[in-house]
């Protein structure tokens, strides 16, 4: 519930701009960008909580997910894309009036996984919508949606939770600054981050055994480690990776793009993104520039490589995530990309 707090007020603001955008110009789509940190299912439903009811009990339905006007757009079990029957059903049942609420919300928390089919087809609801119906989508980049819907939407880009906010909630559990600062940096979203809200842990003991575990595992294991639910080990495993692959164990770049190509396209863009910041805290502490927290493994890989070295992967890390969404073959990006960072 952190996030909360240091957006309520901005939302309130931002949904009654939206519906004044909608009365006067007929837009019945909106697209957040959403940074890392933010949960898109919790930020989605508050989004479209008071779109659909001025109630507060009844929002507290849609923030469970539960109302009757809300419609949440996601992939079937099992499945990665949302195809074009999942949009058609939605434009079915978007054709009657809410029984509950002032109008119906259809949420799609992740709309990159929209197929081309399903774009094209919610395109065309956007172009002769239903009466009392509006679209709210969720994606990190506009890139990441098509130009023709993105033309008819009104896109707002999402602040990140304030650091100061959630360091505030985990120093009051406990927990020193520097854990704190910690645990914001490796957490993908306020989901992972209310696990060591709700219960303090000994980050400290987390970190020396997530360290330990990865520098003498086996490939397969530290390949699993680096797209972990547990943001401790994941992070720490590709730190790991990293220093294991610079230090000449290139097998871990076979085996490891052999594995991680048989996971969920989503959980390898996760991945890229880690990496990515792991990158950008190499180039800070190579600067001298203080990092969010201090890892001595941080610091000898710093020491380790140059600062254009670090750049070029940063940039192979952007080629290998426009790969992987352009639907290339997995093994062979992640054996590229596994390999380039053991040239470092």
């Amino acid at each position: 519930m952190h996030a909360l707090f240091y957006c309520a007020t901005l939302l309130y603001v931002m949904q009654k701009a939206i519906l004044a955008d909608q009365e006067v110009h007929g837009a019945v789509s909106s697209l957040f960008l959403v940074p890392r940190g933010i949960d898109r299912i919790r930020e989605g439903r508050r989004l479209a909580a008071s779109l659909i009811t001025d109630n507060l009990k009844e929002q507290q339905l849609v923030l469970r997910g539960v109302h009757p006007a809300l419609m949440e757009l996601v992939p079937l079990p099992g499945k990665e894309k949302i195809g074009i029957d999942r949009v058609r059903a939605v434009i079915r049942e978007g054709q009657f009036t809410p029984v509950q609420g002032k109008r119906k919300a259809c949420l799609i928390t992740h709309a990159e996984t929209l197929t081309s089919e399903a774009a094209n087809a919610l395109l065309k609801v956007l172009e002769e919508p239903p009466r009392d119906l509006v679209f709210l989508l969720l994606a990190k980049y506009t890139g990441d949606i098509l130009p023709t819907i993105l033309s008819r939407s009104r896109v707002v880009r999402l602040k990140p939770p304030s650091q100061e906010i959630l360091l505030a909630k985990l120093t009051a559990v406990g927990y020193s600054e520097e854990e704190g600062r910690y645990l914001i940096a490796v957490t993908h979203n306020e989901e992972e981050l209310d696990r060591f809200i709700t219960t303090r842990e000994d980050i400290a003991t987390l970190r020396t055994q997530a360290k330990t575990s990865t520098r003498t595992a086996i490939a397969e294991v530290l390949a699993t480690a680096v797209i972990s639910r547990d943001p401790i080990l994941r992070h720490e495993g590709i730190l790991s990776l990293l220093d294991r692959l610079m230090s000449g164990e290139m097998e871990l770049a076979v085996v490891g793009a052999r594995i991680l190509a048989k996971v969920e396209s989503k959980a390898i863009t996760t991945l890229l993104e880690d990496l990515m910041h792991v990158s950008f805290d190499l180039v800070r502490t190579n600067l001298s520039v203080p990092v969010s927290y201090q890892d001595e493994t941080l610091i000898s890989l710093s020491a380790r490589v140059k600062i254009k070295e670090i750049l070029r992967f940063s940039e192979y890390i952007e080629r290998a995530r426009q790969a992987v969404e352009g639907h290339s073959p997995l093994e062979a990006v992640l054996l590229w990309l596994l390999l380039a960072a053991g040239r470092l």
